[in-house]
């Protein structure tokens, strides 16, 4: 049987998605550290800064921040990301800007597993309320790269933040 050029490229494709999904490696706290430091975007419409330190035992815990020059409004966020069992998990919470309101309840933080981890990536895949939902941090030198596919009212959303190191 001949195969046409096209079912030999979707055949190729297939193969190497499977091979590098099993040459993904298995994702360690420890190994995430590069994530730690103070990252900004400035924009004319939002200053954003998103801010993680390294906590006891390889633990990593995030803040962050989006508000906008001359307007109400914004978003604070409270991020964690640490061992639970064998898997490393983000939990995170958002606040309005004025820490009157809070956007998840209070039992209930939005919850992400790393799935990939790379030299300086890391992959996190949505559970229950969130599944289906991924978000992507990667870094480059003094660029950090944040990369959210979300659902949001049964539609996708994607959000893309070009972070630069602005200090540790």
């Amino acid at each position: 049987m001949r195969l046409g050029a096209c079912a030999t490229i979707a055949l190729v494709a297939v193969a190497s998605l499977f091979a590098s999904a099993g040459n993904a490696a298995p994702c360690r706290l420890a190994d995430l550290r590069w994530i730690a430091g103070a990252w900004r975007d400035d924009s004319a419409d939002a200053r954003t800064e998103e801010r993680w330190v390294v906590g006891p035992d390889d633990r990593l815990v995030g803040a962050a921040w989006t508000l906008h020059p001359g307007a109400g409004g914004g978003v604070i966020e409270a991020m964690t990301l640490q061992n639970d069992g064998a898997n490393v998990v983000m939990r995170l919470r958002h606040f309005s800007g004025d820490l009157a309101m809070a956007r998840e309840e209070k039992d209930a933080p939005m919850v992400f597993v790393a799935s990939a981890c790379g030299d300086r990536s890391v992959v996190l895949d949505g559970r229950g309320e969130r599944a289906g939902e991924h978000m992507t941090y990667e870094r480059a030198g003094d660029t950090l790269t944040f990369i959210g596919d979300f659902i949001h009212e049964g539609q996708p959303l994607r959000v893309r933040v070009g972070f630069k190191k602005s200090g540790d």
